[in-house]
């Protein structure tokens, strides 16, 4: 419904403007680039970390929006993230690329006292990271590794991808991601509808759901009907108007906004739907909702 987001991974990946040092399927980056366009959609295909150098960020998922600034750090999962520009576009930032395996393998052959637990599947599509000294002097040392003449050994690289993780699940500070690390260790399948609700207002095909979803093209759409009685693309376009319902109902944003994020291609394609679906083009919904 919108224009198809851009793979953050492979334009970090493949640009020389920025510093990378690189082991098998792990990067770290020192990413240093203005947002020039806001509201941004992006898709990545490996989880990563973002330690904000300088400037700042406003990611927004379904549910919440999260504001970082320089010292924050978060953890965003491999899928799709929408993220808005702050301090004029000015943003600098240490990138930790991960794949899941990766991090799987790490936590079941350095961490022996890992547990099995079952909440992670309801963590929101980032995560913000709580920096104790430990965090904090491991980001650092990663910074210094870019201002060095020679870049250090891939043993010593993948050594500090490892400790990064080991870090994370041996310290009580960070227990949400402690949570999707132990759900990504303990490989549960990935729930279908859990994976909707939270990707739903992004413009992915749907190929890339259902490789979120851990399904195979053909699986996913039978494995959609039987949860939702419904096709994907019949449920999207639902769920993405009931959403612009709600902000109409509940927040001042005008129909650019909302169209933004609801995932349509355009106001009149989301005014159009929106009568379609309500009876009434949303301004005047929105008038005869606040005056009932």
């Amino acid at each position: 419904m919108g224009k198809e987001i851009f793979d953050f991974y492979n334009f970090v990946k493949g640009n020389p403007v920025f510093k990378h040092l690189e082991v098998d399927e792990l990067l770290f980056t020192a990413y240093d680039c203005p947002l020039k366009v806001s509201p941004l959609d992006y898709w990545v295909k490996k989880n990563y970390f973002c330690y904000v150098i300088r400037g700042g960020a406003r990611w927004k998922t379904p549910n919440n929006e999260y504001t970082f600034g320089p010292g924050d750090a978060v953890f965003l999962k491999k899928g799709a993230h929408r993220v808005y520009e702050i301090d004029d576009g000015d943003f600098c930032a240490l990138l930790i690329f991960m794949p899941n395996e990766f991090i799987g393998s790490v936590i079941k052959n350095e961490v022996i006292t890992s547990q099995k637990t079952s909440n992670a599947q309801h963590s929101d599509t980032l995560i913000p990271l709580v920096l104790d000294q430990s965090l904090s002097d491991y980001f650092n040392a990663v910074l210094n590794y870019f201002s060095q003449p020679l870049p250090p050994s891939t043993s010593l690289l993948k050594v500090k991808f490892k400790e990064l993780i080991v870090n994370i699940m041996t310290s009580n500070h960070n227990p949400t991601l402690k949570e999707y690390f132990s759900e990504v260790l303990y490989n549960r399948k990935r729930e279908l509808k859990s994976i909707m609700e939270k990707h739903f207002m992004f413009n992915l095909k749907l190929e890339a759901y259902a490789k979120l979803c851990g399904r195979s093209l053909g699986a996913f759409n039978r494995d959609f009907v039987k949860t939702y009685k419904t096709s994907p693309g019949k449920w999207l376009k639902k769920k993405r108007l009931e959403h612009g319902k709600f902000l109409l109902e509940t927040t001042d944003l005008n129909i650019n906004e909302i169209t933004c994020d609801v995932g349509f291609e355009n106001p009149s394609h989301f005014i159009k739907a929106f009568k379609e679906q309500y009876g009434h083009p949303p301004l005047k919904f929105k008038k005869i909702a606040q005056i009932n």
